[in-house]
This record gives C-alpha cells, sequence and structure tokens, in this order.
C-alpha cells in the first residue's frame, strides 16, 4: 500500500513514522499508515508528538496491531471513541531522530536519504532522491530531475553505494528520461 504523499511537519530533529489516516470502529481505534509497516517502534506503546502543520501538537502514548490485510490499526492512550479518534486524523507521528535504533548495515532511514544527490557510475549527475515508495518487498527511490522523475528500484544491483557524509548515492547503469 503506497502511503499518503505529504510534505512532513518534522522538524530537523525529529523522524516521521507515518499519519494517522482514518477512523477504525467506534472505541477510538485509528487506521496508520507507517512508513515501515514492519517496524517494531510501536509496537509497545511509544510516547511520540503529532502534528499537523501550523502550531498544532500533541504528546501521546500510541500503540499499533496488524489489522485485517494490510492495514494498521493504532491506539491513542485515552481517546475511546470514533468522535476523539476522527479528530486525529491526518496527524502525523513523529519522534525525536535519536530515539531510533540504529539501522543495520546498508540500511537506512528515509530521512537520512531524501535530499541526497544521486549520481551513476559514469560521474552524471541525475538530481536529488525526492520520494521513496515503500510498495512491498522493494522500495522504489523517486529521484527529481527538473519536471520528471527517475524511478529507481532500491536493489544491491542498482544502488552501488549510498555516502550519508557526502550526500550522494551512485546507481548503476545509464537513466534515460522519458517524458
Amino acid at each position: 500500500m503506497a502511503g499518503p504523499r505529504r510534505e512532513s511537519f518534522a522538524s530537523e530533529t525529529e523522524a516521521s513514522l507515518g499519519w494517522i489516516v482514518g477512523v477504525f470502529g467506534y472505541r477510538g481505534e485509528l487506521r496508520v499508515y507507517l512508513h515501515n509497516r514492519d517496524s517494531v517502534l510501536l509496537s509497545g506503546s511509544w510516547k511520540v508528538s503529532l502534528a499537523n502543520g501550523g502550531e498544532s501538537r500533541r504528546q501521546v502514548e500510541i500503540s499499533t496491531r496488524s489489522g485485517a490485510g494490510a492495514r494498521i490499526i493504532g491506539r491513542v492512550k485515552g481517546v475511546t471513541n470514533e468522535a476523539d479518534a476522527r479528530a486525529l486524523m491526518d496527524y502525523e507521528i513523529l519522534i525525536p531522530r535519536d530515539r531510533l535504533p540504529e539501522p543495520d548495515d546498508g540500511e537506512f532511514y528515509h530521512h537520512e536519504l531524501l535530499g541526497l544527490k544521486v549520481v551513476d557510475t559514469n560521474g552524471v549527475e541525475l538530481g536529488l532522491l525526492t520520494e521513496i515508495q515503500s510498495n512491498g518487498p522493494l522500495d522504489i527511490w523517486i529521484v527529481g530531475v527538473g519536471d520528471d522523475a527517475l524511478f529507481v528500484p532500491a536493489t544491491a544491483e542498482c544502488v552501488v553505494e549510498v555516502d550519508l557524509v557526502e550526500g550522494v548515492v551512485l546507481v548503476e547503469g545509464e537513466w534515460n528520461l522519458t517524458s
């Protein structure tokens, strides 16, 4: 399931875990989109910030569980009815970046990758990594090239190196834009 394409409200010190996208049932449960639905970060109870732009932020305690199919169901402590749950729709779920566990070797958080310069193995600068779509077993990295975009499969064959210090992603092959 591709998630909502929205601009994040996260500050420089926060990471977005996902969004509250709907209400589930009438007992205050929420439908949640997580950027990484396999994450165990919210499997227990976590204190997070909820933001919806402007100056509206709330500190809450949230937990998630699997729902039917690809659904993720969330519960915010103290929210016990549909009306209170509906009031949280479209809020982004944020945590301080320093609370994220260290990723395994060769793994990166989205916030570390977004905005990196993408260069092919011939040294041609392709653009900036603007979006990551997680559509199941394979992430697709979207590289903004002017008004166009390249879609790069996030595989070892396509992504040769990610250098966070230099801010560069090196990709294999020649990439042609087709409009």
